[in-house]
């Protein structure tokens, strides 16, 4: 297992989320870590950013084969401009929740998700959902 296979399962169940959002706004915008989808001076809807940090790596096995686990986490970082209110950030991330939650994708596993303190950035409030994962793998 890569770094960008695991990426894949995770921006495909992001996408299949998104299929599945039928509130406003709509469409409902994604943005994946640093690839510019969307300009924040011209967008005045809430949109969710997906981005995914590899952090820590584990050796699980001592044998010729051996285990490892690679772990990390899932921000879902729903975006509201200065002063527009959390609701539709708050509505965009209990839709996204079950959707990565303790959740086996086919070789990501997710833990239990937690909030994190709202920041500001750039003229918009960001609310981050933070879904630790982890993957295991073998190196011969």
């Amino acid at each position: 297992m890569s770094f960008s296979a695991a990426r894949t399962e995770i921006v495909a169940q992001a996408e299949l989320a998104k299929v599945a959002w039928t509130g406003p706004p709509s469409p409902l915008l994604l943005s994946y870590q640093n690839q510019g989808l969307i300009d924040p001076g011209s967008q005045f809807d809430p949109y969710l950013c997906v981005d995914i940090y590899f952090l820590n790596g584990e050796q699980l096995s001592l044998g010729k084969t051996k285990a490892m686990a690679d772990y990390g986490q899932i921000h879902l970082v729903a975006h509201a401009r200065e002063n527009g209110g959390m609701l539709v950030c708050q509505q965009i991330l209990d839709h996204f929740r079950p959707y990565f939650e303790l959740k086996t994708l086919a070789t990501v596993r997710t833990q239990a998700s937690r909030g994190a303190s709202e920041y500001s950035k750039s003229g918009w409030v960001c609310y981050p959902l933070v879904v630790p994962f982890w993957v295991n793998r073998l190196v011969t």
